[in-house]
């Protein structure tokens, strides 16, 4: 089949296996995620851990050796864009959905807010993403030392695009000990041409960054 044309593939080392993802960042996900996000339309919340609950049990062999369901963190401090969490809320939510089946922990938090990946160019997604995120991106305080050690972790996510803020969660929880970590968004962003790294599978397909 030949090498894979996403970058990320060909990079090779990530910290991150695979990004799952249960539907297109576009139409009318796409509006209720903004909804959601921007305008605080918290009633979306059990919608999409709906969605992503049913994604998870219509593909439970893929995550059949997997641990535990971790959200993408939210920095909830002094100047923070909002003083919520949009996906630990879903991934509350989740939890009452997939009962004792999954354990959802939050595994990491967030020291400082940064600058929105969707707010980037390419570029300066390159230069100073992952890197940025990576350094706001902790262990919680809770979990202890060498909980992590040799499990598999899926990180949950709204939207991928570029893959930045999941590779620099994934990294920290590599660093703790986690064995394997996967990503599970909501929505797969489709961008400009130049700005995503790499054509796209068809829909729910893994793609690796």
């Amino acid at each position: 089949m030949g090498a894979c044309p996403n970058r990320w593939c060909r990079r090779g080392g990530s910290a991150l296996s695979a990004v799952y993802w249960a539907g297109r960042y576009q139409g009318d996900l796409r509006r209720a995620i903004l909804e959601y996000k921007y305008r605080e339309d918290r009633s979306w919340a059990p919608v999409f851990a709906r969605q992503l609950a049913a994604f998870l049990r219509r593909h439970a062999t893929w995550f059949e050796e997997d641990a535990m369901l971790c959200p993408v963190p939210s920095f909830a401090g002094r100047n923070a864009r909002r003083r919520w969490s949009p996906v630990g809320l879903v991934c509350d939510e989740l939890a009452r959905e997939l009962g004792p089946t999954w354990g959802i922990e939050r595994l990491l938090v967030k020291r400082a807010e940064t600058v929105p990946m969707s707010r980037c160019d390419g570029r300066r997604r390159e230069l100073s993403g992952d890197r940025h995120i990576l350094e706001a991106t902790a262990l919680a305080p809770g979990v202890p030392s060498g909980a992590l050690d040799g499990l598999r972790v899926v990180l949950v996510d709204d939207v991928c695009a570029s893959g930045h803020t999941l590779l620099a969660c994934a990294r920290a929880l590599r660093r703790a000990g986690a064995q394997e970590v996967t990503g599970l968004v909501l929505a797969r962003a489709f961008l400009a041409p130049g700005r995503v790294p790499g054509p796209l599978p068809a829909a729910g397909v893994p793609t690796s960054p």
